[in-house]
């Protein structure tokens, strides 16, 4: 085997596929990146078996050839070199790396000795805008459960069909404690579809759509195409392919609540700030806040007391309607589904003290919903 290309280039292919390798002792291969001629480009694979990236690149080939070597030490060695030409060469005692006078033979195992990666029977595809996908996975990720003993907790369930005429997907993911929901249109795609797809795969497929930003010749969508049990995610010359999570995941829409007796509309930095301060002073272990909304004086109030350290409120002017009310939540649940917006104004909606407050962007475009289960006192 014969390759050449720039060191950027296998730089930014190695930084794509190399993420999902680590240390296998049972497994020494899976700590590699096969390299593989293919079509007039180098195929740089990785695998830990539950998900597998691929990724073409582009360069000049003399000769084919096939081999495997430790992607780690791959990827620090060439992030050493100085940039320019960068050629790999296959020989008898391992893959030579040249690059203007510096000579290296990085010794690896043979191609045969890779898993291989599985070949896909798709049964449907769907396109997506980049910058809409990551932002999705960014908002819900982040409430999957950690839990091994409901698996089907541990994913982003995806919801595609068409809603009054419209292509449509659903990604949620609860932990039982809170739930994230964002609604997004996609451009090609027909019929309807539902399954659950690993936290650590969406995670995956956010960073390497993150590691292309203000690249020229980038492809503006993504496109998810599924089989029995697996997705595989096509961007532009990449390609990640997971196994989906078994199991039903729960009629989530159920706990969300579609009547409230209060409404607050108040501004969202302000509110971070203040959930921020109550923080400081909750219980160890119940991360506990108390939020009141106060519709005769148009006000928010968040606070919180220890008898260690001591108590804070933060009264925070509004728009509220309804009745008055106060409601327990746990800040971090709190924190994080605030951090997942980026609008100016949010709006709380609550029932009572032992129901769940839904928080929503104050936005006309932007479909996500936030829910937080109380602590029950």
């Amino acid at each position: 085997m014969y390759f050449a290309c720039t060191r950027e280039n296998l730089m930014q292919s190695l930084s794509v596929v190399g993420h999902i390798t680590s240390k296998n002792i049972n497994l020494p291969v899976l700590n590699n990146v096969l390299l593989k001629t293919e079509a007039g480009s180098l195929k740089l694979s990785t695998t830990n078996l539950e998900i597998a990236v691929n990724c073409l690149l582009r360069g000049k080939i003399e000769t084919d050839g096939e081999y495997s070597v430790p992607a780690k030490l791959f990827l620090d060695f060439v992030s050493l070199l100085p940039s320019g030409k960068v050629e790999l060469v296959l020989k008898d005692d391992g893959l030579e790396i040249k690059s203007e006078e510096q000579e290296t033979v990085l010794r690896g195992m043979p191609a045969s000795e890779f898993p291989l990666l599985p070949k896909i029977n798709i049964n449907g595809s769907y396109k997506l805008k980049v910058t809409d996908l990551k932002h999705a996975i960014d908002q819900v990720v982040f409430a999957v459960s950690n839990s091994e003993s409901r698996p089907e907790l541990s994913g982003i369930a995806c919801f595609f069909s068409k809603d009054d005429g419209k292509d449509r997907v659903l990604f949620a993911a609860t932990d039982s404690y809170r739930l994230a929901e964002k609604c997004l249109s996609y451009s090609e795609g027909k019929g309807e579809a539902k399954f659950i797809v690993p936290a650590r795969a969406l995670l995956e497929i956010s960073r390497i759509l993150g590691s292309y930003k203000d690249e020229l010749g980038i492809p503006d969508n993504v496109t998810l195409s599924f089989a029995e049990n697996q997705m595989v995610m096509t961007f532009g010359g990449v390609e990640l392919i997971t196994r989906l999570i078994e199991g039903s995941f729960p009629d989530y829409q159920q706990i969300i609540p579609q009547a409230f007796k209060t409404e607050a509309l108040i501004t969202r930095i302000d509110f971070q700030k203040a959930v921020r301060a109550a923080s400081l002073f909750s219980k160890q272990g119940l991360f506990d806040i108390q939020l009141t909304l106060d519709p005769a004086n148009n006000t928010c109030t968040v606070a919180s007391a220890d008898q260690g350290t001591g108590k804070t409120k933060t009264i925070l002017k509004g728009e509220v309607i309804g009745v008055e009310n106060t409601v327990t939540l746990n800040y971090r649940y709190l924190s994080d589904g605030l951090a997942a917006m980026s609008c100016e104004k949010i709006r709380i909606k609550q029932i009572d003290s032992m129901s769940p407050v839904l928080v929503l962007p104050d936005s006309a475009t932007e479909e996500y919903k936030y829910v937080v289960m109380p602590i029950r006192q």
